[in-house]
């Protein structure tokens, strides 16, 4: 399983459990991206969009704007280094403010 993977598996269980406190569920989507469906009693209220580094590319861009374009909500979840670039990317394709953006790093604390 390459480390991508085991990444998302992560983040999907920390939100989870923070989404669990204000009666939300997570589903995973069938047809990446976007990976998540965003459910409160049943009822779809939006998408999370989990990137890695490597998952940056035109297509996703692309299944964005479908997204946005009916009417559902979207939060992008990516790495703190590559915000100011994925910013950049949404300003220049007119979706910076349609979006909700959320970041992500892993630090390790060692004795």
């Amino acid at each position: 399983m390459s480390m991508e993977k085991h990444l998302k598996e992560l983040l999907i269980h920390h939100l989870k459990q923070k989404l669990i406190k204000v009666k939300q569920d997570l589903e995973l989507v069938q047809e990446p991206p976007p990976d998540l469906k965003i459910l409160s009693y049943g009822m779809t209220i939006g998408y999370i969009d989990i990137i890695t580094e490597k998952e940056i590319n035109p297509d996703r861009i692309e299944k964005w704007k479908k997204l946005i374009s009916d009417g559902n909500k979207l939060v992008i979840l990516l790495p703190k280094e590559e915000k100011l670039k994925i910013t950049e990317l949404l300003w220049k394709e007119g979706l910076a403010e349609k979006v909700s953006v959320g970041t992500y790093e892993i630090s390790l604390f060692l004795p």
